[in-house]
């Protein structure tokens, strides 16, 4: 450590214990960490594996073991010292990562890992280490998928806006097109912008080049934040003018040529543009924004080496998260170990006569059931006597407890992604019910072509309802703690608004529906549900 300031400084190689002391440390929370997030981990690397949006995640560690290797003589000369700020934030994310785990919220758990790794090196090494270490362990967040809902949000305005961008391109290019939604029509041949299409596949991997480009090629702050931040909307450019040349390209050559070799290899053009756009864009702002000071002074402080803390000070904050991990990895394998809650003859033998509404069952298909999130499910619409539909959805989870990255997925990002406009949303109380008296459900009324409906939906346990995902896995966070296995259950219905109906008809009569409904589904599960091994 240095020993004087402003003359020559000397530096003392910590003693051969303490060295010993943190490898042992920093092996003993590893393990621990991996074993608390286990299956959290499997599911990443099954997303890294598969999603081409982040393919480039498996690159991540490496970068970042690099800079913290070219850190290492700052890490060797860094004051240790314990810092409860981190250790109650270490607390703080250990809560969340229970609420991910044992409530099967995979953007939770999956989301507090590079903020536990952070925490737990402020609490276990001072806030010296952590300011050394910080950036490194902070590009592990770019490993971290979007969660469903934040990737909707920002997918499907991408998609508008990488449509309308090739569309210009292609009118540029004298091209006649007609847009529909996400659908560029040129007469002989038809573009679709899908997910894979929208611009989020450019933009994480583009958003690290750019902040690693601004790491080793600029020292000044601001031009490295505006470096970074300048590679989101070149990404959005530069997939709408993709778009626009495969539509050139399909509309000159054919479709095949445009899916064919073009349509992989594009991707790596895109990446080679804006590298060749972000060196270019250096340049720019190094000459527009000048440096506060031509020179970074760095000023050594003399440091006090009595502060600093001994191996066996240093063993409570090392026992603490160990100790932590350990007991919330041992609780998450129980809770994922309850047995399945399984149906006899399955859930589609769900009744089609319920009072005086008759069913028809609409076939699924298996892939589109598992994206859903249900394992099992049923789909059918009722008619009641008066000519009245209502179609109902029912998705059964026997194993809720288990590492699951599509689990159910909320209408109000479904339906408007299949086309169909929120007209409202709100919640309604359904009163006189059954089993739980009073339920509280999510309503909207939605439109397409003209077309009104009335929507309910709601998720259910075996002793809590909840018109919200958020409160439904809290709810199984619950369940998991009074160590109480339970199903987990979506239900939707929705009802068309008939030309001149009134709402409150709709609904009524959706209301009493809804009462039985779940009076025959309570029946039907306290009949036919078994749990696996019992």
């Amino acid at each position: 450590m240095f020993l004087t300031a402003g003359k020559r400084q000397t530096k003392v190689a910590p003693p051969l214990k303490y060295k010993m002391y943190g490898i042992i440390s920093l092996s003993v929370m590893s393990v621990s960490l991996i074993a608390c997030y286990y299956s959290t981990l499997q599911g990443l690397y099954h997303v890294w594996i598969n999603d081409g949006d982040y393919s480039y995640a498996l690159l991540i560690p490496l970068i970042t073991g690099y800079l913290i290797w070219e850190r290492r003589k700052m890490i060797v000369n860094s004051l240790i010292k314990t810092n409860w700020i981190g250790g109650s934030l270490f607390l703080m994310f250990l809560m969340i990562s229970a609420y991910g785990i044992l409530g099967s919220s995979p953007s939770a758990v999956r989301s507090s890992i590079p903020f536990m790794i952070l925490s737990i090196t402020l609490f276990c090494a001072g806030m010296e280490m952590f300011k050394i270490l910080a950036f490194p362990l902070s590009l592990l967040f770019l490993m971290i998928p979007m969660p469903t809902m934040l990737q909707a949000m920002v997918g499907v305005p991408l998609k508008r806006i990488s449509t309308r961008l090739g569309e210009w391109i292609l009118r540029l290019a004298g091209v006649s097109v007609f847009v529909e939604g996400n659908i560029i029509d040129m007469g002989i041949t038809k573009l679709q912008v899908v997910d894979a299409c929208s611009g989020l596949r450019y933009i994480l991997p583009l958003l690290t080049i750019g902040i690693l480009f601004a790491y080793f090629f600029e020292k000044n702050r601001w031009r490295r934040i505006i470096l970074a931040i300048a590679t989101i909307p070149l990404s959005i450019i530069i997939n709408g003018i993709r778009i626009g040349f495969t539509g050139i390209l399909a509309q000159y050559f054919g479709s095949k040529v445009a899916d064919g070799f073009f349509h992989g290899f594009s991707g790596w053009i895109v990446f080679m543009f804006a590298f060749a756009f972000l060196f270019i864009f250096h340049r720019v702002i190094k000459f527009s924004i000048k440096d506060n000071n031509k020179k970074d002074v760095k000023i050594n402080r003399l440091k006090n080496t009595s502060k600093a803390v001994t191996p066996r000070q240093g063993m409570i904050p090392v026992i603490i998260v160990t100790s932590s991990l350990l007991s919330l990895a041992i609780f998450g394998y129980k809770t994922a170990a309850f047995p399945n809650v399984t149906i006899k003859k399955g859930l589609s033998s769900f009744p089609l006569s319920i009072n005086e509404w008759k069913g028809s069952l609409n076939e699924m298909d298996p892939e589109m059931v598992a994206l859903s999130g249900a394992e099992e499910s049923f789909d059918a619409v009722y008619r009641s006597k008066s000519g009245d539909d209502i179609f109902l959805y029912i998705g059964y989870r026997g194993s809720p407890f288990s590492e699951n990255e599509n689990f159910f997925h909320s209408p109000s990002i479904c339906l408007p992604a299949s086309g169909w406009r929120v007209l409202s949303s709100d919640t309604h109380e359904i009163l006189n019910m059954p089993e739980f008296k009073t339920i509280r459900v999510r309503r909207m009324t939605i439109e397409k072509f003209n077309e009104r409906c009335l929507v309910y939906y709601w998720f259910q346990t075996n002793r809590y309802t909840a018109h919200d995902v958020n409160l439904n896995r809290w709810h199984l966070t619950l369940h998991a703690l009074t160590r109480d296995n339970t199903h987990d259950l979506f239900i939707r219905l929705i009802s068309p608004i008939e030309s001149g109906e009134k709402p409150e008809a709709t609904e009524a009569r959706v209301d009493e529906f809804t009462r039985s409904m779940t009076a025959a589904l309570d029946r039907f599960l306290s009949d036919n549900q078994i749990q696996q091994g019992i």
